[in-house]
């Protein structure tokens, strides 16, 4: 008897359940090279993230993605072999994969397969890369697909653009964490704990985090409109928002409460700011000082690794943990002829991410000194930014910041001696005079507490 494709496919299956060793024939046009998209995202993520993830994991993330597109796709397994059907066609495979390339032609094939002219269809090769960065775990981990990228480029703007002052969760993107003092979307009454629902007619709730950045991203001026639900209740609203580009100042500095104490804020660890830090603190003879690392991304690592050193006089300071059997860097302070020990008070909020927390949590977790504010962003990592050879980009995080301690800067952000609410006045930030910023004033009334207790337990300062 002759047995019809669906019964063939049927028995198949139930064997392969079964554990019973079956062979079966991979259709025409199927098995063939990897696509060298695919190829690349999965080596990359393989050889660069900075956990180690099972190679069966992003094999079934990605089809999964796939069967989402082609529901005819089924699949099952056992005795060493993995097998897909749609159609009332078969291919099998080894099962579980051995090498990250393994996964690549698994996948590529798997494309093929549900393909009827057996074609590599850009789009379901954008849903595998997008369904194999999910498969990370991970916020910051994502693939950017070409039209994503073509866009960032027509606009000339690249990954670094103008925004509408608007911060997300990283793994609740839709959902407002804060809303920059001054920016366009505050005055039109955007708060933390709205919805994003979408962005120029795109709908957020399948993005990632880095997807979702891209859309809010824009040439500066241009106006972004937003579909948001507020936290508050109501039904959602049409906001249109500017985008505005947020220049990366220098270190700005003044002297407050006589020239005894001085204020110093850095927006962004670009090179020489922790020579700038060293000049400011060495033109006066100061007994306190407030650092302000609000809203400020992070930047350049040496530069906070460099301010740090500036606090510290000698010991552990931070590391980065890469991937597994990868090369790790770990940050001690040097002695040398000038580190200041100086009371120190810290300002941070949800605008603070990547090396300004680093450099909170290492000065928090010695001891060196109290951080007032809100919770920082909870970017403790490093990305590498992979061009794909289809256009898009991959976008990995290859490291961890960890502190003196050896623990990570975690999604949990650092959090603040001290709670502050929300500012209802302008801040130094949108160019207020620090003396009359509400934050300002209460680091320097923190300030006040570490002077004061320095004074009654002589010598027992803050110490780095």
């Amino acid at each position: 008897m002759r047995l019809t494709l669906p019964l063939r496919l049927s028995l198949l299956l139930c064997a392969l359940a079964m554990g019973a060793p079956v062979m079966a024939q991979t259709p025409p046009g199927v098995a063939g090279e990897p696509d060298e998209t695919i190829k690349e995202v999965v080596l990359s993520l393989d050889a660069s993230f900075v956990e180690k993830v099972s190679l069966e994991r992003y094999a079934l993330f990605a089809l999964d993605a796939l069967a989402g597109m082609d529901r005819c796709l089924a699949r099952s397994g056992g005795n060493g072999t993995l097998s897909l059907g749609c159609n009332g066609q078969v291919m099998t495979a080894p099962w579980p994969p051995q090498r990250a390339v393994d996964v690549a032609r698994l996948l590529s094939d798997a494309v093929r397969f549900v393909d009827p002219e057996r074609v590599v269809r850009p789009e379901r090769v954008v849903a595998v890369c997008r369904a194999l960065a999910r498969a990370t775990d991970d916020p910051f981990t994502a693939y950017l697909s070409p039209m994503t990228m073509a866009k960032a480029q027509s606009q000339r703007q690249g990954l670094a653009a103008a925004t509408p002052g608007i911060d997300l969760w990283p793994r609740d993107p839709s959902r407002v964490r804060e809303v920059r003092m001054g920016s366009d979307a505050a005055n039109k009454g955007i708060r933390s704990g709205d919805r994003i629902l979408a962005i120029d007619g795109l709908e957020v709730k399948d993005l990632t985090f880095p997807e979702v950045l891209q859309a809010m991203s824009g040439m500066n001026g241009t106006v972004a409109r937003l579909t948001v639900q507020s936290g508050r209740g109501g039904p959602p609203k049409q906001i249109m928002v500017q985008r505005l580009l947020v220049p990366e100042d220098d270190v700005r500095w003044v002297r407050l409460q006589g020239g005894e104490t001085v204020y110093i804020h850095i927006p962004v660890f670009k090179s020489g700011v922790a020579e700038q830090v060293r000049q400011v603190l060495s033109a006066g003879n100061y007994t306190g000082v407030v650092l302000d690392l609000r809203h400020n991304p992070g930047g350049l690592l040496p530069e906070g690794i460099g301010v740090l050193d500036t606090f510290l006089r000698e010991g552990p300071m931070a590391g980065v943990r890469s991937g597994p059997g990868r090369p790790t860097d770990d940050f001690n302070a040097r002695k040398d002829t000038f580190d200041t020990t100086v009371p120190l008070v810290v300002l941070i909020d949800g605008g603070s991410a990547s090396a300004s927390e680093l450099v909170a949590k290492v000065l928090k977790e010695r001891g060196r000194a109290t951080l007032v504010g809100t919770t920082s962003a909870g970017k403790g990592s490093v990305q590498r930014q992979i061009p794909t050879p289809d256009g898009g980009l991959l976008k990995v995080t290859a490291g961890a910041y960890v502190g003196p301690t050896g623990t990570r800067l975690d999604e949990g952000g650092v959090r603040p001696h001290r709670f502050l609410a929300p500012s209802a006045r302008r801040t130094a930030l949108e160019g207020a005079n620090p003396g009359d910023d509400s934050w300002v004033l209460s680091a320097l009334d923190a300030l006040h507490i570490v002077e004061r207790n320095a004074m009654l337990s002589p010598g027992a300062g803050p110490e780095p």
